[in-house]
């Protein structure tokens, strides 16, 4: 197998900020104290505590910078931390920072780091490591695919050793939770010319085993390492679910990714106390190609022509929510939207897609093949099986199914060349409407099958513009009204994790935005 090699993937280059001035004002956060430089401690009389997960797909890279799959982001997570990070809960708390202060027009934020932090090696860590990063994600050109979340940032200024402050074009008040993202971690001044580039969060790594593993090991260095209860760390990976259920069924995985719909009611029955099921922050759908798809009506009639209480209750069967609009329910202070026919009864709503379709096949617009692409997963060919089903049901058109590994159906979501419909599944970064809104705006680095709306943009750049919460969230539901008026996306179900998890690991928490990082488990063999 071959080992990790992150030459390929070397941190963008560092780019100038300028200087500028801000009066401040402290928020009342949490404060730690100073602590002494570990050294590696010595496990000889204690038994290693060495938790077995399954990841899913393999990461595509390990550079925080790059890092956007759920693979890629759940590693990085364990290996760096940003000014701020997420408590089991998902509340954003000080991270590498012990506290941070904002100007009373919140365009200015001081943040101070925690004494005494260290790198994986074992290099002190300063506040221009943190500066370094973020530059690099403003650069012109950044090849960071999240990049976008910081446009708002002015400029990055670093005070002293242990401060350094961000000034905005306006205000951000969820800023520190764009800065607990892996694009804002630290840069380490050696990070291009090293293999393994250091990290600074709770694991540094150890392997990456190509189409098998990734191992980690409890970093010494953390700033609060003694708070770490697992000393190593072993990602399988492993794309098929149903070999995640049998290893973790023999004893080899102590939890899994995730777990096969179709395997569902057997777990209910003979594993009912490990398996978990929560809700997050996530949004199951199908982005449509534009390109191949250009008509309105079409793009409708499919929308109309999906049962999704049918698709639910039989598919996938874990408590999924389906979905009549984009965001999901449980984002704070946001007006869920629907599309307009959402309570149509049924036989209005099949009457009206097809009327639509044979309106659209008129102005040879609507395709009597379809190509329904996805990365291969005993989940998602159930999906794609149904949603193939009910359009030639209600529709009369064929679809052809494409199931592809998962490194190939990255790319196919940037190019998706033949494919109709590409699968789209989208979890929240942070707990904000935004994090589902911008990913519309044109130009961005997410908006892949290139949907533009200057409607769209503008209200948009409005909702960014003003202070008043409730005018904001009035500003995004207008604006997400817009993409389920357009549908350059189909909006399937909405999400819910679910996992295996053996009785023996402690500390498992259901999180909104579906995140379980390693630093919050234990074991209790």
């Amino acid at each position: 197998m071959r080992q990790l090699d992150l030459k390929s993937t070397q941190f963008p280059a560092i780019a100038n900020a300028g200087r500028t001035s801000c009066c401040v004002v402290v928020l009342a956060l949490c404060v730690a104290g100073c602590q002494k430089v570990p050294e590696t401690p010595s496990k000889a009389d204690a038994p290693v505590r060495a938790l077995h997960r399954g990841l899913g797909a393999e990461p595509d890279t390990l550079n925080p910078l790059l890092a956007v799959d759920n693979a890629a982001l759940a590693v990085v997570g364990d290996l760096y931390e940003g000014l701020a990070t997420e408590a089991p809960d998902g509340t954003i708390v000080p991270g590498a920072a012990r506290e941070w202060q904002v100007s009373p027009d919140g365009l200015s934020w001081t943040f101070v780091l925690r004494p005494n932090l260290r790198w994986s090696n074992g290099d002190s860590l300063v506040a221009g490591h943190f500066a370094a990063s973020l530059r690099a994600s403003l650069a012109p050109g950044a090849q960071a695919p999240n990049a976008g979340l910081l446009d708002n940032v002015r400029s990055v200024e670093v005070l002293a050793p242990d401060r350094l402050r961000i000034d905005l074009k306006r205000p951000v008040p969820y800023l520190p939770a764009l800065l607990a993202l892996p694009m804002a971690s630290p840069t380490h001044p050696a990070a291009g010319n090293e293999r393994t580039p250091p990290g600074n969060g709770p694991f540094r790594l150890v392997r990456w085993q190509r189409g098998d593993r990734i191992e980690v090991e409890r970093n010494p260095y953390y700033r609060s390492a003694n708070s770490v209860r697992l000393d190593r760390v072993t990602y399988r990976l492993l794309a098929d679910l149903g070999t995640e259920v049998n290893l973790y069924r023999t004893g080899e995985l102590d939890l899994t990714s995730e777990v096969p719909n179709a395997q569902l009611p057997w777990l209910r029955e003979h594993l009912p106390a490990e398996l978990k099921i929560a809700p997050y922050l996530s949004t199951y759908a199908y982005a449509v190609n534009l390109r191949r798809l250009p008509d309105r009506g079409a793009r409708t009639a499919l929308a109309m022509a999906i049962d999704r209480e049918r698709i639910t209750a039989l598919v996938t069967g874990a408590g999924e929510e389906p979905a009549y609009g984009w965001l999901p329910p449980g984002v704070p202070g946001y007006p869920r939207q629907n599309y307009s026919w959402r309570d149509w009864p049924a036989e209005r709503r099949v009457a009206q897609a097809r009327a639509l379709w044979r309106q659209s096949a008129a102005r040879k617009a609507a395709p009597t093949v379809l190509t329904l692409c996805t990365d291969a997963s005993a989940n998602h060919h159930r999906t794609a099986i149904a949603l193939a089903d009910q359009w030639q049901e209600v529709l009369g058109t064929h679809v052809n199914i494409v199931e592809m590994e998962w490194n190939v159906y990255l790319a196919t979501r940037a190019a998706p060349g033949d494919c109709d419909l590409v699968r789209l599944g989208w979890s929240a970064d942070f707990a904000d409407a935004e994090a589902f809104a911008a990913i519309f705006e044109s130009g961005h680095p997410q908006n892949t099958l290139d949907y533009r709306s200057a409607r769209y943009d503008a209200l948009l750049e409005r909702s960014r513009m003003t202070s008043d919460a409730a005018a904001r969230a009035r500003l995004l539901s207008e604006a997400e009204r817009i993409v389920l008026e357009d549908v350059p996306v189909i909006p399937i179900f909405h999400r819910v994790a679910k996992r295996l998890v053996k009785p023996q690991v402690t500390g498992y928490a259901a999180n909104p935005l579906g995140h379980l990082p390693s630093r919050d488990l234990s074991l209790d063999r």
